[in-house]
């Protein structure tokens, strides 16, 4: 009797057993925990976890010296390959974004282009890096500086940047503080305004000032930019669209009514005339090659 309870036992065990290993959780599941650092993805992929852990360490430093910040506390970084796995632990999140950061503890990253995930990651490490100093900035400088630090650069932004300069339909970067709510278009456009005020920023007052502006203290954010800069937000927003007017001036063609159609012609012959001239050159180094006598060539 004891040993017929026995082998019912084992037999149920090894039921369980094979029902846990065969779960798709458990099967393809991976998670790579260092320190206060947990990685988990949802499929199998040791490669990208170890590479993101590196990358975790190398910005741990460049913060510390480019901001006098640490990122050292719990953080939890999930990558989805299953699209339908982040509706289970995120909600209301824009259709358009790649990856998103949490109150500096939790970063998922969920984006299609899987091979921009290392790129959305380094994205959202510097959101998480303020959260965890609960440094308060404007969105549009947030977003702006989370792009240049991690070398982002969209052509569509840029070409959406000088359209809406040109047409007088820049968002006010106030504005930019509901950009979650915002669609894809308006979206790119809010973005792409972010990275070029930020980057207007630290041309105007250099890398140095970065430490000063992201700082915890009881001053707001606007207090701490008119004691440090001697400019009011509202000034250095005139002077960053001044300079877009200026440095896109030429996008106001298109805004002309039949200006592209009526030029296109000249265009067409331009091109063509240029690769004339381009392929008489050509011939004429041909004819000059042929006078040449060949020399031995050495290659080191």
């Amino acid at each position: 009797m004891r040993s017929n309870n026995f082998l019912s036992k084992m037999r149920c065990m090894l039921l369980v057993s094979l029902v846990f290993l065969l779960s798709p959780a458990s099967a393809e599941s991976l998670m790579y925990q260092s320190g206060s650092i947990t990685i988990i993805s949802d499929r199998g992929d040791s490669t990208l976890l170890k590479t993101a852990h590196q990358l975790v360490l190398k910005e741990q430093q460049h913060y510390q010296s480019l901001f006098g910040l640490n990122l050292d506390k719990k953080l939890e970084i999930r990558f989805y390959y299953d699209p339908e796995a982040v509706g289970t632990n995120l909600h209301s999140l824009p259709y358009w974004s790649a990856g998103i950061a949490r109150s500096g503890s939790e970063i998922h990253i969920y984006g299609r282009n899987r091979s921009q995930w290392l790129s959305t990651l380094k994205h959202e490490l510097f959101h998480s890096l303020l959260g965890q100093n609960e440094v308060s900035i404007p969105v549009w400088l947030n977003e702006g500086l989370a792009q240049w630090h991690s070398g982002q650069m969209d052509w569509g932004g840029f070409m959406g940047l000088g359209t809406a300069t040109a047409r007088g339909r820049l968002i006010p970067l106030v504005d930019l503080d509901v950009i979650l709510s915002f669609n894809h278009k308006r979206a790119s456009l809010a973005y792409g305004q972010s990275l070029d005020a930020t980057r207007f920023l630290i041309q105007r007052y250099g890398e140095s000032i970065l430490p000063y502006l992201l700082r915890a203290d009881e001053l707001s954010f606007r207090e701490r930019f008119l004691a440090e800069t001697g400019e009011d937000l509202i000034d250095f927003e005139i002077a960053w669209r001044e300079s877009l007017e200026a440095r896109f001036w030429f996008f106001k063609i298109s805004t002309i009514p039949g200006v592209l159609w009526a030029l296109s012609p000249l265009i067409v012959i331009l091109a063509w005339f240029l690769k004339r001239q381009r392929g008489k050159k050509k011939l004429e180094e041909w004819e000059q090659e042929e006078f040449i006598q060949d020399e031995p060539k050495y290659f080191a």
